[in-house]
């Protein structure tokens, strides 16, 4: 079979949104050599075609045959270049090539979609891919060391099952006597109880806000390819939903605090995912706050993560919409919850408060919801729940319609609407775990500064302030700190005078959390 040309890789579509290895291999005109490899067959004959280490090996194969023209140069890095203009010359055709060419190795190497990892970062360009080969870099030598970062665990993982597997693939005896096996018991319930006790561990608010934020980025890309998953008609990946569910509730036992602000961190451009995690955290939240066991904090965390899927399937240009939705764009709409049904029924093992909290969480009390019209106590206390979290993470949220209303004023709008959309008893718990001044509010200080709230005391008032701006001088300041209630002298103590409006001064709370 003759070398990889990478001229075959000019004018392709290579925007599909899901990753599909066989695909990539089809474009590049590879499939043929890199499925028929004696690796991958070997592998094939054992696991069967569909299984995750045949795509991981027809990763790694990809890469070696494509090592020499990962190692040769490549056009310099055009700023102005465009797919969308007509390519005249064979210059410009053999750069459209190299660049689409080089997009799919970075889809290779991350097991993302094109399509996904421009989403991640808009700015994505072949700059410092280009300019590898004339510092001496190795593009075949990058792409395999990004392939085995993302990899490794799942690599490991597989070895370990392996080799506890005799040749007919039953599983191996072990030798080790009763009395090493009771040591190792032993050693590991240890092991295992002191990292439980030190996933728990009480930590500063710019400590678990760190954490934080890395668990934030986590949960968009996990949440990126659940939606590729369920658009390519395959079912969640439920343990890792789970799991990414119990690292946001050991975060919030940690911290509370930190978690709850990074909540405010909102792209309009990607809303849907960030207002699934910051559903998530104030599920974790308000299940806390109502006392509830753990195994109902992650059911909870796990529907308010999931409620909202549904919408992924309606048209970008109806999540993107800056202006008041028609009626028959909200008919649409509407069928979000219907959507979503068919995403989780899909699945296996979906508790049924999952589906409770989707199907119900724009049921009002007043019977003036839908998609039932349900009235009262015909709404299960999940969906209640689900309508609670999902009206407040809005209403505080920048979205691509309307900007945040701020954390005051939604508790005050919540609390209108009390007995008639919402559960008073629930909400009543709600906005008291929150505080009358949530975390994310904006207030204006007795010394003249105007500052944001990031944590509250024991009889959830705000405790910490971080000050940005200073009223006297109409100036930014350097972000600081300040406790209130913490002066030696109660005349020189600073309190909150009132609450104000960030974009009046030019703030927004995202900008000043880390």
């Amino acid at each position: 079979m003759p070398a990889f040309n990478i001229e075959s890789c000019f004018g392709a579509d290579i925007h599909v949104g899901y990753f599909d290895m066989e695909e990539i291999l089809d474009i590049m005109q590879l499939k043929d050599k890199i499925v028929g490899s004696k690796r991958v067959q070997s592998l094939i004959k054992m696991h069967g075609r569909r299984d995750r280490i045949v795509s991981v090996a027809m990763r790694q194969v990809t890469f070696d045959v494509l090592r020499p023209v990962l190692d040769a140069e490549f056009l310099p890095y055009d700023p102005y270049f465009s797919h969308d203009k007509l390519l005249s010359s064979r210059r410009e055709r053999l750069y459209d090539a190299q660049e689409r060419f080089l997009l799919l190795c970075l889809s290779i190497a991350n097991g993302r979609s094109v399509k996904s990892l421009k989403k991640l970062n808009p700015d994505l360009n072949t700059k410092e891919l280009r300019i590898k080969h004339t510092k001496g870099q190795s593009l075949f030598r990058y792409f395999r060391q990004e392939l085995n970062e993302q990899t490794r665990e799942y690599i490991l993982s597989y070895k370990a099952r392996m080799e506890n597997k005799d040749a007919d693939g039953s599983v191996k005896e072990s030798a080790t006597t009763v009395a090493e096996l009771e040591q190792k018991h032993a050693l590991s319930v240890a092991n295992k109880k002191a990292t439980l006790e030190s996933k728990f561990v009480p930590t500063s608010f710019d400590d678990e806000t760190v954490i934080a934020l890395k668990l934030f980025q986590d949960g968009y890309s996990l949440l990126s390819l659940q939606v590729e998953r369920f658009k390519r008609g395959e079912q969640l990946d439920m343990p890792e939903l789970m799991k990414f569910c119990r690292r946001l509730i050991e975060s919030h036992t940690r911290n509370n605090f930190s978690l709850m602000a990074i909540r405010h961190i909102k792209d309009a451009s990607i809303y849907l995912e960030q207002h699934a995690m910051g559903m998530a955290v104030l599920g974790i939240h308000f299940a806390k706050a109502m006392k509830l066991s753990n195994a109902y904090v992650e059911v909870i965390s796990l529907g308010a993560l999931l409620f909202d899927l549904g919408r992924f399937r309606l048209p970008m240009a109806m999540v993107t919409k800056t202006t008041k939705m028609t009626d028959s764009e909200f008919d649409l709409f509407r069928k979000h919850i219907q959507f979503g049904e068919q995403i989780l029924q899909k699945c296996e093992g979906v508790p049924k408060a999952v589906y409770q909290m989707l199907s119900d969480h724009h049921e009002k009390i007043d019977g003036s919801g839908y998609p039932a019209g349900k009235l009262g106590d015909e709404i299960s206390v999940y969906g209640k729940i689900a309508a609670i979290i999902d009206a407040y993470d809005a209403m505080t949220s920048e979205q691509p319609h309307k900007p945040s209303m701020g954390p005051i004023k939604a508790c005050q709008q919540m609390q209108k609407e009390s007995g008639l959309a919402f559960d008073k008893q629930l909400l009543s718990v709600f906005l008291k775990s929150i505080g009358p001044v949530p975390v994310g509010s904006c207030v204006q200080l007795s010394n003249g500064r105007v500052g944001f709230v990031l944590t509250l005391n024991k009889s959830f008032q705000p405790a910490l302030i971080r000050q940005v701006y200073s009223i006297t001088n109409r100036a930014f300041v350097a972000a600081s700190d300040i406790e209130l209630n913490k002066s030696a002298n109660l005349r020189t103590e600073v309190v909150i005078e009132k609450e104000v409006d960030p974009q009046a001064f030019g703030l927004q709370f995202i900008n000043h959390i880390s």
